[in-house]
C-alpha cells in the first residue's frame, strides 16, 4: 500500500518592480528615460516577467541545512492584493522553526538580489509594452512575507521580513 506524506505548504512572497521605456525624457529624473509600471501593465506581461525570472532562477536548490525540511522550492508569479509578486512555493515537512525560516527567508533573499544583478540590466521584450526591465529586489519597499498556506502550523507564523512594501 502506498502512502502519501502530507506537506505543509510555504509562500515567501516579494514585490516585483517593473519599468518601461518612457515615451519621453525627463531632466529631473536623474538621467534615466524609464517609467514605474503600473499594476495592471505589469499583469499584461506576467507571463514574459514569469520566463524571465524563472530562466534566472533555474536550477534552484536549496540550502543542505534545510534539505531534510524542504521538499521542494518552485519560483513563480503570483497575485496577492491585486499586486504582482514573486512567490517562492515551498512544501515542508512539517512546520519549520523560527530559525529555519529565518535561515530560508536569508538563502531566498540572497538569490533574489544575485538573479536581480542579471535581471534589472537586461530588458525583457514583451508584446504588450515593448522592452520591460524587471527587479525583483530593491533597497526601497521590499520584504519577503512568508504565509503558510492551508491550515495554520503548530509553530508561530512568521512576520515579514525586510522593509514594507506598501
Amino acid at each position: 500500500m502506498k502512502t502519501t506524506t502530507k506537506f505543509t505548504k510555504l509562500k515567501l512572497l516579494s514585490p516585483i518592480m517593473a519599468k518601461g521605456e518612457a515615451p519621453y525624457e525627463n531632466p529631473w529624473d536623474g538621467g534615466d528615460d524609464f517609467r514605474i509600471l503600473t499594476e495592471p501593465e505589469k499583469k499584461k506581461c506576467r507571463t514574459e516577467i514569469y520566463e524571465a525570472v524563472s530562466e534566472i532562477l533555474d536550477p534552484l536548490v536549496v540550502p543542505m541545512s534545510l534539505e531534510r525540511r524542504i521538499h521542494s522550492a518552485v519560483p513563480t508569479i503570483e497575485e496577492k492584493d491585486g499586486r504582482l509578486m514573486l512567490a517562492l512555493n515551498c512544501d515542508c515537512f512539517g512546520a519549520l522553526t523560527e530559525a529555519e525560516l529565518d535561515e530560508l527567508c536569508s538563502w531566498w533573499e540572497n538569490q533574489v538580489v544575485e538573479a536581480d544583478e542579471a535581471l534589472k540590466n537586461t530588458g525583457t521584450p514583451t508584446k504588450p509594452l515593448g522592452k520591460i526591465y524587471v527587479n525583483i529586489w530593491y533597497m526601497n519597499g521590499w520584504a519577503i512575507e512568508p504565509i503558510y498556506v492551508g491550515e495554520q502550523p503548530t509553530a508561530p507564523q512568521a512576520e515579514m521580513r525586510g522593509q514594507s512594501y506598501e
